[in-house]
């Protein structure tokens, strides 16, 4: 399981993309599902991550070759963590977490790993 945000885990810290600067030294997540912003990232070649909010915008997330998909509602979560296995999706299915409890239950859900709310800037 991938854990985003435990202080002794070591990994890359997930920013907010301001469209007028791709952040080299962090993964890029886009909060509202946007095809000019993710134009933009691919074309970049850095790291890039979605905040998915419906099953069309999984897909496509996947599609258009994120590196992450985080989803914060579990029914969701779970649809996203079949659909992946089913077709061996790139792209890793991130539950967001407001603290780092019950991990069981982003296992129970099938997700590839969680990161912590306060993880994002």
């Amino acid at each position: 399981m991938l854990i985003f945000g435990h202080k002794l885990i070591e990994c890359e810290k997930f920013i907010l993309f301001n469209k007028d600067k791709i952040n080299k030294k962090c993964i890029n997540l886009i909060s509202n599902y946007d095809e000019n912003h993710i134009k933009k990232l691919k074309t970049s070649g850095e790291k890039w991550a979605i905040y998915a909010k419906n099953k069309d915008e999984i897909f496509l997330s996947n599609a258009l070759k994120a590196d992450f998909i985080l989803l914060e509602d579990n029914e969701l979560a779970i649809f996203a963590s079949k659909v992946a296995e089913f077709y061996l999706f790139d792209s890793k299915i991130l539950l967001i977490l407001d603290e780092l409890k019950n991990l069981e239950k982003a296992y129970n859900l099938g997700v590839d790993g969680v990161v912590l709310r306060d993880f994002i800037s």
